[in-house]
């Protein structure tokens, strides 16, 4: 199993920097908790500007300690008493979610599409994931997860991951765009309907 944490901060215009800063601190203190953490920068789609800090458990039971040793983690403590004092921006999260198909890939680019679908459909939209990476190309990661705390749960989250924009543009042109994925897409619309989707950028 995989257990993702989402937090998304949306900078202040002005303090992006200070934004950036504190955000590399978060990753730090979610490393020491024992999460394999790092921030992404939202560059296209839904949230442009937004920055989200991802980290990954291998289970609840891991995740639930981390939120402990962040609470009691003297750096979190004294971030959270700075952004008391001088807000950079604001703060959504954590979110948490469980995989449902595939693995995170460290590929620094992210293309994240997110659907609503009913639960009865949950099981047949997961069961096109293997057609889905047919599909695409053999070094695009492919993750996929549904929401556990979150603040809407009718949700179905696919990542593909590249190995830069140029990369994505590319492999958008050969496979997305070829009849064999487009076919999958067809299918999918069945059990779900695409609400958002944007390109995210590792920092």
């Amino acid at each position: 199993m995989t257990v993702i944490s989402r937090r998304v901060l949306t900078p202040t215009v002005g303090k992006t920097d200070l934004a950036h800063e504190r955000v590399k601190r978060m990753v730090a203190i979610l490393t020491r908790s024992g999460a394999t953490a790092r921030a992404l920068k939202v560059v296209m789609g839904d949230g442009v500007g937004n920055i989200e800090v991802l980290g990954r458990y291998p289970d609840f039971a891991t995740g639930s300690k981390a939120a402990v040793a962040i609470a009691a983690d003297p750096d979190s403590i004294t971030l959270l008493a700075e952004r008391e004092k001088i807000q950079s921006g604001i703060l959504q999260g954590p979110y948490v979610y469980r995989d449902v198909y595939g693995e995170v890939s460290r590929q620094p680019v992210m293309l994240f599409r997110e659907y609503q679908i009913s639960r009865q459909n949950l099981k047949h939209a997961i069961e096109l994931m293997p057609e889905v990476k047919a599909a695409m190309h053999a070094s695009t990661g492919l993750f996929a997860v549904v929401p556990v705390f979150a603040p809407v749960m009718d949700r179905f989250g696919v990542s593909y991951y590249f190995d830069s924009l140029e990369d994505m543009g590319e492999k958008i042109d050969s496979h997305a765009m070829s009849p064999a994925f487009q076919a999958v897409v067809a299918k999918a619309s069945q059990y779900g309907t695409l609400l958002n989707s944007s390109v995210r950028l590792a920092i």
